[in-house]
């Protein structure tokens, strides 16, 4: 990346750091279907080495040392946050009720040098009378820790906060990501369940679907997802999949429009399934609300293309499960026989709220994590491959090395209370 030579003075004195961050945690009433259960009951497989955690601190650290710039007087309804970060490239989306020109500023952390890259407005319905900004970057430099700053009308609207690029599969070196899924009441569960992510250092997020409660609505997803996760959504990407809530609102034209997602999944797959790459890592997010042969057919043709060691896939519905909703017979009858075939190792899911771990079938591990924070559900009869299962509200911790990949399973009082791993072949 080129940098242009560093400004020598700045628009103003910036404000405190993350003041916008604070105004975007304001959050909608307590929603229902909570079920308090934020403690595991019992223990599956705790004799692997736990996942490191560490103490919550200041987002946007990184960047700490940056002069200081000011606040300018276009408010931001919807933090900033990132999307489709990739080795080379990343998206940052906002909100914004004013403003007729916006940019991104990148800078290394040490201040050396900045570019600016312009933004502009996309289509589709405001979201609480604010229009959607987005700004995609380019030219980065894999594996580095940039920071970005917002500017609507020459004057920066947020505070520098850390983006970091994906490692090139050529670095191999480890790195960390969380999963969880059934998130969206906007009450104590999902809260309590942040604060433990809050502890746990991760490099992206997925989601394994059902966003946004009840309805998938534009409303939704800024009282339930927005506004819940705006300090880890301004430094670290998440990619969800799609769940049957988040389809109840317009074809989940909501999903498509808060979200800027990896756009190869096909005509009729676009911002619906897609895949990507991290590090060492190929990521697979399917649609379990479109399955059919289209999607099948892509799922092979991405699964044959790829020639990375590692492979995730995930979706809403699950192929294995002793909850409520149980086997998918649709997954299991277009994606599960071509998962095989490419000797998948492991498959995450939600859509049952509560945690389970299979036996590797066929060698792949499934794993369901529906417990992100919209109450619990008990489970039927066990399924006779389950190794583990808990209804409990929970997170994923997934650390990726050269030749494993180790599970950890995380509830909301921080006990991690299952694990397992994956040995690469």
């Amino acid at each position: 990346m080129k940098f242009l030579p560093a400004r020598v003075a700045r628009l103003g004195a910036r404000t405190a750091r993350g003041s916008w961050i604070v105004l975007a945690l304001v959050l909608a009433s307590c929603s229902t279907n909570e079920s308090g259960r934020i403690a595991a009951t019992g223990t599956g497989d705790i004799s692997n080495p736990p996942v490191t955690r560490i103490a919550p601190v200041a987002n946007g650290a990184a960047c700490a040392n940056l002069p200081g710039e000011g606040a300018g007087q276009t408010a931001i309804a919807r933090a900033p946050y990132l999307q489709r970060v990739t080795a080379h490239e990343a998206v940052v989306v906002w909100t914004s009720v004013a403003g007729a020109s916006a940019s991104v500023l990148v800078e290394t952390p040490d201040g050396n040098g900045e570019v600016d890259f312009s933004a502009t407005i996309d289509p589709g319905e405001p979201s609480n009378g604010a229009r959607q900004w987005s700004a995609a970057l380019t030219g980065l430099q894999p594996d580095t820790t940039y920071c970005y700053t917002v500017y609507q009308d020459g004057a920066p609207v947020s505070a520098p906060t850390p983006l970091e690029t994906a490692p090139v599969p050529e670095a191999a070196r480890p790195f960390q990501f969380v999963a969880f899924g059934d998130s969206g009441g906007g009450g104590n569960d999902q809260r309590a369940l942040l604060q433990q992510l809050e502890t746990v250092p991760f490099d992206l997020m997925i989601h394994t679907g059902d966003i946004a409660y009840d309805h998938g609505t534009l409303a939704d997803f800024e009282a339930k997802f927005f506004g819940m996760y705006a300090p880890l959504l301004a430094a670290r990407p998440m990619f969800p999949a799609s769940g049957n809530h988040d389809y109840e609102t317009s074809d989940a034209a909501p999903f498509r429009q808060v979200y800027v997602l990896p756009e190869n999944g096909g005509p009729d797959g676009i911002e619906r399934w897609y895949s990507y790459d991290w590090g060492n890592v190929h990521f697979v997010a399917l649609d379990t609300e479109k399955v059919g042969p289209a999607q099948a057919a892509w799922l092979e043709a991405d699964l044959t293309a790829n020639k990375l060691p590692w492979t995730v896939v995930y979706g809403h519905r699950p192929p294995h499960s002793s909850g409520e909703h149980g086997d998918d017979p649709g997954f299991n009858q277009y994606f599960t026989p071509i998962l095989k075939a490419h000797h998948v190792p492991l498959v995450l899911a939600g859509h049952d709220h509560h945690y389970e771990r299979f036996k590797p079938i066929d060698g792949t591990t499934y794993i369901v994590t529906g417990g992100g924070g919209r109450g619990v559900r008990e489970l039927n009869n066990r399924e006779s491959s389950s190794a583990f299962a808990e209804a409990v509200i929970h997170f994923v911790v997934v650390t990726v090395d050269a030749d494993t990949l180790a599970v950890h399973a995380i509830d909301g009082t921080g006990r991690e209370f299952d694990s397992t791993v994956i040995r690469r072949n």
